[in-house]
């Protein structure tokens, strides 16, 4: 039940928002800065990638090989720990939250995808 409830919640802050925030980038209402833009839709599409493995897990169901997945998982956690040193999209927040508001979104956001990442791990071994 964790699991799926995991999945749940990823899929709904992942894919759901995704065509309201491309419809705020065409229409000009998003006004934040177009790396923040870059890095909000590379992030989106990169893990909705692997919510398909998180699926397979919980399905039990073969999507792609485990080498893909292990891949996956790799570049996955190196992109989970890019933006202690560099994230346009984090220092935009910043300036619009506040230092500790930032923070607390950002450890927040980090719990709800470990999950994910330990999904992907199960699913890919």
């Amino acid at each position: 039940m964790f699991w799926l409830i995991s999945f749940i919640i990823l899929l709904t802050i992942t894919v759901v928002p995704f065509p309201f925030k491309i419809y705020g980038y065409l229409s000009g209402k998003d006004d934040s800065p177009k790396l923040v833009k870059f890095e909000e839709i590379t992030n989106a599409l990169f893990m909705s990638v692997g919510l398909f493995g998180f699926y397979g897990f919980i399905s039990d169901r073969v999507y792609l090989t485990p080498l893909f997945w292990n891949g996956w998982l790799c570049v996955a956690i190196v992109w989970s720990l890019l933006p202690l040193f560099w994230s346009p999209k984090l220092d935009y927040a910043t300036e619009m939250l506040g230092c500790y508001k930032m923070r607390l979104l950002a450890a927040v956001s980090s719990i709800l995808y470990l999950p994910l990442l330990f999904a992907v791990y199960f699913y890919a071994n």
